[in-house]
């Protein structure tokens, strides 16, 4: 004896899964317009207020894109999804700092490598441009922090693959905790030095497309990040 069918999907979710296969199938990049209501109530038999619940699903999804006056159209990857699945898996299990950074290593140490093999000239001069803005904000500042997160974006955004910018956007919140974490060790002129000069030679190293080399100043970076991270947990009471 069998059980129960599963009840067959909604017409809104029939909308929502047409949609998703057309985007998919014709690659559609974002900001590509999309069918209106009408022109999707035609085709696929659906009411026009189901079509517009489809609509609204896959906007609060990041998918879709909709404004009141224009064609809904492809949305631009939106790490927010992920970063909420993440603060949701964090709740209650705070992630220390050196396993925050276990995670960045293992990420970016592939995005160094694939950025030097990917870049564009702008890309190369936006990661050189920030570097000196992290250079010009100094320890311990939020613009210094916001340089560095804008950092390693840029390097994701290089490697011409949208699922690492995707991935380094979501872990924002958990990178800037990481990085905060470390800025006391940074207050030295000279261990400040060093964490600017390691991006500067990072960036030089994408800029002439030595993926090698981008790798192993990753690996320099995470080390003096790691120090840092165990020496302010050094300096935290018990």
């Amino acid at each position: 004896m069998t059980g129960p069918h599963p009840a067959p999907p909604g017409r809104a979710q029939q909308a929502q899964t047409h949609l998703l296969a057309l985007i998919r199938d014709q690659h559609l990049p974002p900001g590509t317009p999309l069918p209106s209501e009408g022109q999707l109530s035609a085709q696929l038999g659906i009411s026009r207020g189901m079509i517009r619940e489809a609509y609204r699903a896959l906007a609060a999804r990041g998918v879709v894109s909709v404004a009141n006056g224009r064609a809904p159209r492809v949305a631009a990857p939106d790490p927010a999804p992920l970063t909420e699945v993440l603060d949701h898996a964090l709740l209650g299990q705070a992630a220390s700092a050196t396993q925050i950074l276990e995670v960045r290593r293992a990420l970016e140490l592939q995005v160094a490598a694939q950025a030097a093999a990917h870049r564009t000239g702008a890309q190369a001069a936006a990661l050189r441009a920030s570097v000196s803005a992290m250079q010009a904000a100094g320890p311990g500042t939020d613009a210094f922090i916001e340089h560095d997160l804008h950092f390693h974006t840029l390097l994701a955004g290089a490697t011409g693959n949208p699922l690492h910018g995707v991935l380094v956007g979501a872990l924002h919140a958990l990178l800037a905790r990481s990085i905060r974490s470390g800025l006391p060790h940074y207050a030295d002129p000279a261990h400040f030095g060093a964490l600017v000069d390691v991006h500067d030679r990072l960036a030089r190293a994408v800029e002439r497309r030595d993926p090698q080399a981008a790798a192993e100043i990753t690996r320099e970076h995470f080390a003096l990040a790691e120090l840092a991270v165990s020496l302010a947990e050094q300096r935290q009471p018990e």
